[in-house]
């Protein structure tokens, strides 16, 4: 699934459109569905090397780390 969703970022979809695709391509395994919130913190909390720099770069946001809008 990573690749799948590296894939889509590299061909400039949004995290949300990623996670709807996958729920409308696997409609009968939830084990593929996955949502743009665990798309964006797995960018942006897990790896830490060139991969993750170039797929952030593909993200539409300019931003460098999400916050929930509460949170300051």
């Amino acid at each position: 699934m990573q690749r799948i969703v590296a894939g889509k970022l590299k061909q400039d979809w949004s995290p949300q459109q990623i996670a709807g695709w996958l729920r409308d391509q696997y409609p009968e395994s939830p084990e593929m569905w996955v949502s743009h919130q665990t798309i964006y913190r797995s960018l942006f909390v897990q790896a830490r090397g060139a991969l993750k720099k170039e797929l952030i770069g593909h993200l539409r946001s300019s931003r460098s780390i999400r916050r929930p809008r509460h949170a300051r």
